[in-house]
């Protein structure tokens, strides 16, 4: 029986739906349809860009026009703010990283962070009124619309062929293909960030493609000291964009460490430093935890 609030229980889904969400509505311009190879992107998108994510499937009752009412309220904003619509049938894994138990599920994700924002069916008026809230709290953490009239001047530089080609090749899903671009391009240019971001990123996607997330997550619960099954669970929450969560879960770990964790946590540690940016105010408040824990 169908939920009377337009709620459905995810764990009720077991066989893929006919048609995605929004298959028969018309996206919005600020538009995204979230995919597992897609999600870290977003989340760095999401240091300037504030992203109204949602979880949804054909299976929510009402679903099509909450979407509809979504696009709506989104292209009244011009841009200012995204909607990145995850289908739960096609991409259960990204659904698990996020942690969703119901549908629909509404998320902020701004400044690599995701904050749970409904479990349900939102009228218009709620909707028109929380992009508000959204945008007023994206001014105050110093994040600025994208201005439509920029020079071109102002645009980036290309990036260069193999970090395009590494990007492609992510695209595409052939993430052993990206991984040899980014190491190319290191060889090349060993202080590239770029590159160094990106191919931190194409090895965790690689690390988590084929992982159960309730799977993980239960035997890190299970086994608080075990290095491996804390390892993988720090690797799902930084796919979910939980990063404060995943340096802590490591952090934990070198107290009373023996050498062995102590360099393969540190080492994880470094990767995932790279994927949040430097400039990522909870990179340096970890960098220097480790710091203390190690010496």
């Amino acid at each position: 029986m169908s939920d009377p609030y337009g709620v459905i229980d995810l764990a009720s889904l077991k066989q893929p739906a006919a048609d995605a969400p929004g298959s028969s509505g018309t996206a919005s311009e600020y538009e995204v349809a979230v995919t597992e190879q897609g999600l870290e992107q977003l989340i760095a998108d999401s240091q300037t860009l504030p992203t109204l994510l949602v979880v949804t499937s054909s299976r929510v009752p009402e679903g099509e026009t909450f979407l509809s009412d979504l696009r709506q309220a989104v292209d009244a904003k011009g841009g200012a703010v995204r909607l990145a619509v995850v289908d739960a049938d096609a991409q259960p894994r990204v659904a698990g990283a996020l942690r969703v138990q119901q549908l629909p599920t509404v998320m902020l994700l701004m400044l690599g962070q995701v904050q749970p924002i409904a479990q349900s069916v939102l009228p218009p008026a709620e909707i028109t009124a929380l992009l508000d809230q959204i945008l007023q709290l994206a001014q105050q953490q110093g994040l600025t619309p994208p201005d439509a009239d920029t020079d071109a001047a102002d645009e980036p530089e290309p990036l260069p062929p193999l970090l395009q080609e590494a990007m492609a090749a992510v695209e595409a899903g052939d993430l052993d293909a990206a991984v040899e671009k980014f190491e190319q391009q290191l060889q090349q240019a060993p202080a590239d960030a770029e590159a160094k971001a990106g191919l931190a990123t194409v090895q965790l996607m690689r690390r988590t493609r084929n992982a159960d997330p309730n799977a993980v997550r239960e035997a890190a619960a299970q086994n608080p000291t075990d290095l491996h099954a804390q390892l993988t669970a720090a690797d799902l929450d930084m796919m979910g964009g939980h990063v404060e969560d995943a340096f802590s879960r490591l952090l934990d770990l070198l107290r009373g460490a023996d050498p062995e964790t102590k360099d393969a946590v540190r080492a994880r540690l470094l990767e995932l430093f790279e994927i949040a940016g430097a400039q990522d105010p909870r990179v340096a408040k970890a960098r220097k935890r480790l710091a203390n824990l190690l010496y």
